[in-house]
């Protein structure tokens, strides 16, 4: 049998990898000319938890990642994050972890550089192969790595009932690596994150690199960045940023990032999304290596586990549902909560945002959940605390928010009821309680 894997990501080579494995045939097709030439060169932060978990070699470029401090729209307020040192994210550089994931993948699979896939083929309602620079590629399995605008999900029919992707789910971010300014002094806070930065539907980074001789830099925004607020961002930050040189040293250019929970419907007859195809990321954040790379392996051990069992039709979407039940049940539910409470936050005045800071309600345990991907929680003793902390007159605030973290608990809940066994109609009801949580 035949799998042929649109697009060399993250998930997408690991899965590659793991499904070759069992003696599929595998091929990957990536638009890009070599792995050399593939996009993001630069770091992300990730849980080692995942590299342990699956057996995965850390690149040794990779560094631990320093404390944050979060800054209000305009910096009126910075609050330093401290991060649970006993299990610190890393910082990984994407380059290695590819070349990493390529050489396993390689012994299983078929790389062809160069190509660029445009849409999927149909039979009825079975996706059973993929348009490879205008020709058909016939196949049992497409496995799609193609991003947040895939043309494969893109293009497929209504009525498979794949999840779409709005604008306002999209983060579109400028990444550039710029030289230290010469000379500027070591600052007293080396990594500030500017939520809502300048009142804009997004966030900023100003870091300084584990290569002190770099700046890591970030802009984005919810739905599109244009090269007004581009400039107007950076503009500020390197007033505000004395160490924020003008040359570029990598990077300098626009990404498009999935900001949401995880597609309710990410199978279909011969066809499952993996990675930012089925806006895998941390909806606050926007990295999705770890996430991507856990449903890789959920998807090798469905596939297997379906094979033990001596199904035939391995790739039905009544078989490639567990996949997508092991997806909520590992992440996708506890990023659905994360997304609630996210797009609240997007929503909230400067004002507001600059009081969350200043009155410390968001303690840093909570700040190191958030930036992780978790949940923040509020017992009655924490409720009780807080409300004593911020006075009475800001009580109605504070049980806005509260409102919020428990709608987003909610969310999780709700996630983790995801049927675990294919039923049209019991699929159909679990996805609309999931979209009235954004009505």
């Amino acid at each position: 049998m035949k799998i042929v894997v649109v697009g060399a990501g993250i998930g997408g080579m690991l899965t590659a990898e793991k499904l070759g494995s069992l003696g599929f045939d595998v091929v990957i097709y990536e638009k890009a000319n070599s792995l050399d030439e593939m996009r993001y060169d630069w770091h992300d932060d990730v849980s080692p938890v995942v590299c342990e978990e699956l057996g995965l070699t850390i690149p040794k470029e990779s560094a631990p990642k320093r404390s944050w401090t979060f800054c209000s729209p305009y910096e009126k307020v910075t609050r330093e994050f401290h991060q649970d040192e006993n299990c610190p994210d890393l910082s990984i550089e994407r380059r290695p972890l590819n070349k990493m994931l390529f050489d396993r993948a390689s012994k299983y699979a078929t790389f062809i550089f160069g190509k660029t896939v445009t849409s999927p083929v149909l039979e009825g309602d079975r996706v059973v192969g993929v348009v490879v620079d205008g020709e058909e590629v016939r196949c049992d399995l497409v496995v799609d790595s193609a991003g947040a605008y895939s043309p494969v999900r893109t293009n497929l029919p209504v009525k498979l009932g794949v999840s779409s992707l709005s604008k306002n789910e999209v983060f579109e971010a400028y990444r550039a690596f710029y030289r230290r300014a010469e000379g500027s002094p070591t600052p007293k806070y080396t990594n500030k994150v500017y939520m809502k930065h300048l009142g804009e539907l997004g966030i900023s980074w100003t870091i300084l690199d584990h290569d002190p001789s770099q700046v890591n830099v970030l802009v984005g925004l919810v739905g599109g960045l244009d090269d007004d607020v581009l400039e107007k961002s950076l503009s500020f930050m390197r007033e505000h940023n004395p160490i924020l040189g003008d040359e570029i040293v990598r990077g300098g250019y626009k990404v498009i990032i999935p900001v949401r929970y995880p597609a309710t419907m990410m199978v279909a007859d011969g066809y499952v999304a993996i990675g930012d195809s089925a806006f895998m990321t941390i909806p606050l954040l926007g990295s999705g290596i770890a996430s991507s790379l856990w449903a890789g392996d959920i998807l090798y051990r469905t596939v297997k586990a379906n094979m033990d069992k001596g199904v035939k039709d391995l790739f039905d979407k009544k078989h490639l549902w567990a996949y997508q039940v092991g997806v909520y049940e590992k992440f996708g539910a506890k990023h659905l909560g994360v997304d609630v409470l996210k797009r609240w936050l997007l929503t909230q005045s400067n004002e507001m945002v600059d009081w969350l800071f200043e009155s410390k309600v968001l303690s840093n345990t909570d700040l190191q959940k958030v930036a992780s991907g978790n949940l923040v929680t509020i017992t009655p003793a924490a409720a009780t605390e807080k409300v004593m902390g911020v006075g009475l007159k800001n009580l109605p605030i504070l049980l806005k928010m509260n409102t919020m973290v428990m709608k987003s608990h909610k969310g999780e809940r709700i996630g983790k009821r995801i049927p675990k066994k294919y039923d049209e109609r019991k699929v159909s009801a679990w996805e609309r309680r999931v979209k009235a949580l954004y009505r």
